[in-house]
């Protein structure tokens, strides 16, 4: 192999891993809630980085993002400029960042979801909840249906 091959192999790989790396996941929750912790391991294994703030009270996060208290969940996640609240799978998240809609500030997984991320058995299928979008003002769509 060239010196310019090698080169050229390197910057490749160097740019795969640039080009596609997630974003970083602040993730609010009370430190004694252990079903967040399993959510943020699901994250953190489809390759995003998560800071874990453990708080009492993260309100003013939900206000900052305009979201409506009939979704609340047990932990809030603000990634890229999103809220993302309670159990959302990764797949919508991802969907999320590479659409990047200016029509909605964020999107919920209500409660708490028997059969979602982080509350579902290992190797279980999500099922029986719905995921919602939500802008500044309090406007709610469905986002997807499990």
């Amino acid at each position: 192999m060239t010196t310019v091959t090698k080169l050229i192999a390197i910057l490749s790989i160097a740019f795969t891993s640039v080009a596609f790396a997630k974003p970083t996941i602040e993730l609010y929750k009370s430190p004694a809630c252990g079903c967040c912790v399993e959510w943020a391991d699901i994250m953190e294994e489809k390759g995003y980085k998560v800071n874990v703030n453990h708080q009492r009270d993260w309100s003013a996060v939900n206000k900052k993002f305009g979201m409506p208290s009939q979704l609340n969940s047990c932990h809030t996640a603000v990634v890229d400029g999103y809220m993302v609240e309670g159990h959302v799978p990764e797949k919508d998240i991802a969907r999320l960042l590479r659409e990047r809609p200016s029509d909605i500030s964020g999107l919920s997984a209500p409660g708490m979801p028997q059969h979602s991320p982080g509350m579902a058995a290992p190797g279980q299928k999500y099922k029986d909840f719905n995921v919602i979008a939500f802008d500044e003002n309090g406007s709610l769509s469905l986002y997807s249906k499990y």
